[in-house]
């Protein structure tokens, strides 16, 4: 029946009332499996299926009452104890089940119940009301089941496929042959609308459990499959959680009418259906198969925007043709080439930036369409660019853009500002080092001239302000050069700002365009011409393709795929507005003892607050003397300063999360890394339970990600290597995180060959990070601080893991930003350790406030190891610096208005006031004017504009009671600033700290 005849509100009601009715089912059947004889649960699953029924009758929906009738009947006879639960009719009834979804999916998309063919089913269960369920007449209606099913082209009537389907494999497999096998090519569907649509949410913060739900999920089956893997047996307990997540996350997507993600879910639950009945075995290509399954999933549920309550399709055609085919067969080797293939056919369609693992499709894709292209791909091997190191590469183009921008600005209003024109030399010098790691020669050799021009000005006697004018239309050439490789990179978006540039370089822009002409030459003239098809793909912006012509040209060779590309063409306006990564989670699970305990702090704050507003109205009545209500308000005072502190304490409770939630990815990365790098790697955690602020928590995923990718690529041997060096052919990574003071510290270990200081040095002289008289004062800790150096990179080949000079000073970046630091360490031959040490939370830190300069300044107190006072004839000279004998241990001193750039006055006086801080296991004496107290503050970042100028030494800032701001100091930059105070290298820009 039509619903053009019934009230939509109605209907509406109805759809709720249906999936909430089915997905109580479904779930009581699979407990019913297992407890036959629990007679609550058979009422459980008879009240839902008998009010499906009579709401549909109410409203005329025939054939979903006449199949919810017969499946009430046969639960009836369960339930009177007529019939005995067996596997067979749990597999009649839960067919009925999907069947019944359908329709309702169907009525409520297209409004009409569909032709779905009920008939196979009601005559299974009119057989079994008879006894005469068997197996062989299980199998006979299915075929005309499945015609009706696969008839149906779109992706969205495969979301609730009925599931009696399943019992066809086995005559499907033997009736195809081996030949019908090898002949298998999945297609995209060519019907595919990329187009986004909107989600069926039930009341408010729906979405947001689902997608939180949806997260968990996917860790949960990462963690199943991995724990399987490592059970070549088959553990029948992992096997069914495994099958219960995939059907819970199947459940959750149809009742949001996700129809992608239902109808790919649906398959992977069929597929562990049989592995659940013994029917497929559990191998390595099942897991690989249904790690690319749940891969596919992630970026799915990535796709889901909160706010709109909607979300942007991803072609998942292929991987449910290769799913149900193994299904079907039994058989997984036949569809091995084909899994990354149909990960990647829909990933890279809608939007490249969803690619959890492959940047593009591989060479590999070809061997299963087309034979002859494999040959001819490795003839030029293309190399393979990785979605993080990507991300990363385009993170710090878009700060060096910024950074240029703000520098132009500042040196036309004063072009003699050296600091200013050193930090322009460095943000160009940036530029050449990562895209020359990326394979950008070209634009490296147009970047190293761009930074010959400003070291030359610099150096020389001239006005700098004659340069200005030059140097933008230099900068819009090489920005627009940069932009255009940028759009040819799998994934990569530069940020409106980024990408818009400096204001004064616009009417310069088009001298860029007879620059960028030559860029084909080399590279991609002779490459295009055998593989034109798949051009679209870039169709819109063929010049900018020019420069890194060489990487994408050979990718596309199978002209066979057009499908693909033709897709991906037609979806690429929605690339700019697609995320990079998923959405952190915006809710959080909380102890509700944790919740009465805030309650009961509440209540006191309130008690107090009446308690103030009282003590007012007696001075204002003269009820009490003066001096008596002073020491009832000083006694107030005095508890809500305690229940300031309390409340204070809860809160940062209550926003604490256990690390596990970061660590759970990690097992899978290590996983796939081994595979990938042919290595074998043991990954141990340690400390999961260690609990962080939830805002540090989403911020340390990306930067441990790229700190584990190093490890496994560059940390550990080979297998071969491992065992000529008398060590286990097995490498290991330790992941731990522990409490450490009032801070937090999270170790990445290897046991893999370490890092040579006197290597570093070299490499970095090489490659022109550091000069030779640089090197050659560095000490061996400094040597090893050189991977956080933008572009510098001791790989002695680039991999599609790493490698490339690009990612680690990001790290550090962004471990700087959480007001972190980290540490190496590392040994030749035993391995390398990085600690990144952390703050509990970002928001409120316990500070010493000290006075340099008539200035105030805080200074974190985990770093301050003691105060102290010292006789200035008490200090001595060690490598012309200041140094003095506290308790057996020689500390170099500094004074902190020297690292600052401020007035110094430390000859003037007989006694100074000193702060020992403490980097990791390295001390140092800040020399003050005065030590004032220790403060809570609230830490406040220094701003966008701010950050542009690279303030060394200052990590924040805070607003003290007066309203007065004071900077906060980072220990780490200090201590790093005292050590390059020798090399008279500029430490932060002049004129910043008393211009605040």
């Amino acid at each position: 029946m039509s619903q053009d005849f019934l009230d939509p509100e109605i209907l509406s009601d109805f759809f709720i009332e249906a999936k909430e009715h089915l997905e109580t089912i479904e779930p009581n059947l699979l407990e019913l499996e297992k407890s036959p004889d629990n007679l609550g649960l058979l009422n459980e699953i008879f009240r839902p299926m008998h009010s499906l029924k009579g709401a549909s009758g109410f409203l005329g929906l025939n054939k979903i009452n006449g199949l919810a009738h017969k499946a009430e009947n046969i639960l009836d006879e369960l339930r009177q104890g007529s019939m005995r639960v067996t596997g067979a009719i749990m597999d009649l009834i839960l067919s009925a089940t999907d069947a019944l979804r359908t329709m309702v999916d169907n009525l409520e998309t297209s409004g009409v119940e569909g032709d779905v063919d009920t008939a196979p089913i009601i005559a299974r269960i009119e057989a079994a009301l008879l006894g005469q369920l068997s197996a062989e007449g299980g199998d006979e209606p299915e075929p005309q089941a499945e015609t009706v099913e696969t008839s149906e082209a779109p992706a969205e009537e495969a979301v609730a496929e009925p599931e009696y389907i399943e019992q066809e494999p086995a005559v499907a497999a033997e009736d195809a042959g081996d030949a019908d096998m090898t002949a298998f090519h999945p297609q995209p569907d060519p019907d595919f609308d990329p187009t986004p649509y909107a989600l069926t949410t039930v009341g408010e913060g729906h979405l947001a459990d689902f997608l939180e739900e949806a997260q968990e999920i996917v860790e949960n089956l990462n963690r199943c499959l991995l724990a399987l893997e490592g059970d070549p047996g088959g553990n029948d307990e992992l096997i069914n959680d495994t099958f219960r997540y995939f059907h819970n996350l199947k459940g959750n997507s149809g009742i949001i009418g996700f129809k992608e993600l239902n109808s790919l879910t649906h398959e992977a639950e069929t597929l562990l259906n049989k592995v659940r009945k013994g029917e497929i075995a559990s191998s390595q290509g099942l897991i690989d198969l249904l790690l690319s399954a749940v891969d596919l999933i992630e970026a799915l549920v990535s796709k889901v925007d909160t706010e709109t309550s909607r979300v942007e399709p991803l072609d998942t055609s292929v991987m449910v043709q290769v799913l149900r085919k193994v299904t079907e067969d039994g058989n997984v080797d036949a569809v091995s080439g084909i899994v990354p293939v149909a990960r990647q056919a829909a990933e890279t369609a809608p939007d490249q930036a969803a690619e959890p693992d492959e940047p593009a499709p591989k060479a590999a894709a070809a061997a299963d369409v087309e034979p002859a292209a494999p040959a001819a791909e490795s003839a030029t091997p293309a190399p393979e660019y990785d979605p993080e190191d990507v991300a990363l590469f385009v993170q710090t183009i878009e700060q060096q853009f910024e950074a240029v921008i703000v520098a132009f600005k500042l040196l036309r209003e004063d072009a003699g500002q050296k600091d200013i024109v050193d930090g322009l030399f460095r943000t160009f010098q940036t530029i050449q080092n990562s895209t020359g790691y990326m394979g950008f020669d070209e634009i490296k050799e147009y970047a190293g001239r761009t930074v010959g021009l400003v070291d030359q000005a610099r150096n020389s006697d001239m006005d700098f302000s004659l340069m200005l004018d030059i140097l933008e239309q230099e900068y819009a050439i090489l920005k627009d050069m940069i932009t255009a490789a940028i759009d040819t990179l799998p994934g990569a978006v530069l940020s409106e700002p980024a990408a818009k540039g400096a204001p004064e370089a616009k009417p310069k822009a088009a001298a860029s365009a007879p620059r960028r002409e030559p860029a084909p030459k080399p590279a991609s003239a002779p490459k295009p011409a055998p593989a034109p098809a798949p051009r679209p793909r870039v169709e819109a912006k063929p010049a900018p393709a020019a420069p890194p012509a060489a990487k994408p040209a050979a990718k596309p060779a199978p002209a066979a795929k057009t499908t693909m590309p033709t897709t991906a063409a037609k979806n690429t306006p929605s690339q700019a507005q697609a995320p990079a990564k998923p959405k952190a989670s915006s809710t959080i699970r909380v102890d509700h003892h944790k919740l009465d305990h805030l309650m009961n702090v509440i209540g006191e704050l309130i008690i107090n607050r009446n308690r103030y507003a009282m003590l007012a109205r007696a001075l204002e009545e003269g009820q009490e003397d003066v001096h008596v209500v002073a020491q009832q308000l000083t006694e107030t005072t005095y508890a809500m300063a305690r229940i300031s502190d309390d409340l204070q304490d809860t809160i940062m409770k209550v926003r604490m999360v256990p690390v596990q939630t970061v660590f759970s990815r990690f097992p899978r990365l290590v996983r796939d890394l081994s595979r990938k790098s042919g290595k074998q790697v043991e990954l141990i955690m340690e400390g999961e339970e260690t609990e962080f602020d939830k805002s540090v928590v989403e911020e340390i995923g990306d930067p441990l990600v790229h700190l584990v990718r190093n490890a496994v690529d560059h940390g550990l041997e080979d297998e071969e290597t491992r065992i000529a060096a008398g060590k286990k052919p097995k490498g290991h990574v330790w992941l731990r995180a522990y409490h450490k003071g009032n801070s937090v510290a999270i170790e990445v270990e290897d046991d893999g060959r370490g890092m040579d200081p006197e290597k570093l040095k070299d490499v970095a002289v090489r490659k022109g990070v550091i000069t030779q008289e640089e090197a050659n004062a560095m000490d061996d800790r400094e040597a090893l601080d050189l991977i956080f150096a933008p572009g510098f990179s001791s790989a002695e080949k680039v991999t599609d893991i790493s490698g490339r000079g690009v990612g680690m000073d990001v790290v550090k970046t962004n471990i700087k930003n959480l007001k972190g630091s980290v540490n190496t360490q590392s040994e030749v031959g035993k391995g390398s350790k990085l600690t990144l040490t952390l703050p509990l939370t970002l928001a409120i830190i316990d500070a010493l406030m000290v006075q340099v300069g008539g200035d105030t300044f805080a200074i974190p107190l985990d770093a301050v190891s003691e105060t102290t006072k010292i006789e200035v004839e008490k200090l001595s000279d060690v490598n012309n610096r200041k140094a003095v004998t506290l308790r057996g241990e020689v500390l170099g001193i500094v004074e902190l208005a020297e690292l600052l750039d401020m007035p110094q006055s430390m000859d003037e006086r007989d006694v100074l006031p000193m702060v020992v801080i403490q980097d990791n296991d390295r001390r140092l004496g800040l020399v003050v004017d005065r030590l004032l107290e220790r403060q809570e503050i609230v830490i406040k970042p220094l701003g966008q504009y701010l950050n542009n100028f690279n303030l060394k030494g200052l990590s924040g800032a805070t607003i003290m009671g007066d309203g007065s701001v004071v900077l906060i100091l980072d220990p780490h930059e200090i201590y790093s600033l005292s050590t390059q105070l020798g090399r008279k290298e500029p430490l932060v820009v002049s004129g910043a700290i008393n211009g605040k």
